[in-house]
């Protein structure tokens, strides 16, 4: 269900999403009532409840002859989005002071998984370069951070004008229009000879080089090194010049 998919993202369980949506349907209830509509077990939904309520999701109403719940409206969710984003702009400062940005320091990150992967390409839009550069296949590209944020992240990138300069595989390219070289992407494509093929991908900007590999592999690492940056940038550019517009 796609409702209590979205719970998830808010941090819910799998269950906790469940049964708050099942609360919302039936207005006021007891466990049995709830057990019996969700199809979770009594037990279980005791626990849950009691988990809800923690959370400010579920209340429980007073002076009922049995133990009878009631759920928040949805409205609650928001607040407390809201009350965590404001705690967490004001941890930012705070916590910055015990990061070290020390830019001679040459430091290697590694990501695992699709969402720590993200965090690489968010990184690449508040790096804000003038131009970022990148090789390898669209379709794994798609495949490793999934069309819709993709999408998402390239129409941030146009919003901040950060050009895109890449070299792809030709045999893997994908036809969307949003994946080509219009005047609007703010875009320049060039595809490598066909005996050459990456399936990985590689991305340069600012003084950082990222490597994300395939979706099989599901992994990615970052080097921060201006020598390493300026050096990967010189492959890019032997590259360019030995690949093709068409």
């Amino acid at each position: 269900m796609e409702t209590e998919t979205q719970l998830k993202k808010l941090g819910l369980t799998e269950k906790e999403a469940k049964l708050y949506v099942t609360a919302l349907e039936l207005g006021s209830f007891s466990v049995m009532g709830i057990a019996h509509k969700s199809g979770l077990k009594r037990p279980t939904c005791y626990l849950i409840l009691d988990e809800l309520v923690k959370k400010g999701l579920i209340s429980i109403i007073p002076r009922a002859k049995k133990l009878l719940y009631t759920a928040e409206p949805p409205e609650i969710l928001a607040k407390q989005a809201e009350e965590q984003l404001s705690l967490t702009k004001s941890l930012v400062p705070k916590l910055n002071s015990f990061y070290n940005t020390d830019k001679e320091k040459r430091v290697v990150k590694y990501y695992s998984g699709q969402k720590s992967i993200h965090n690489i390409y968010e990184d690449v839009l508040k790096t804000k370069p003038k131009e970022y550069y990148y090789i390898g296949s669209a379709k794994e590209l798609e495949g490793i951070t999934g069309k819709e944020f993709l999408d998402n992240w390239i129409k941030k990138r146009i919003k901040l004008g950060i050009k895109s300069v890449s070299i792809r595989m030709r045999e893997t390219e994908i036809a969307s229009k949003e994946y080509q070289d219009t005047e609007e992407s703010l875009r320049e494509i060039r595809y490598a000879p066909e005996y050459i093929y990456i399936p990985d991908t590689i991305i340069i900007y600012g003084s950082k080089v990222a490597t994300i590999s395939t979706k099989k592999g599901n992994f990615g690492f970052v080097v921060e090194d201006r020598v390493f940056s300026e050096s990967m940038m010189g492959l890019f550019k032997a590259l360019w010049g030995i690949s093709s517009k068409k």
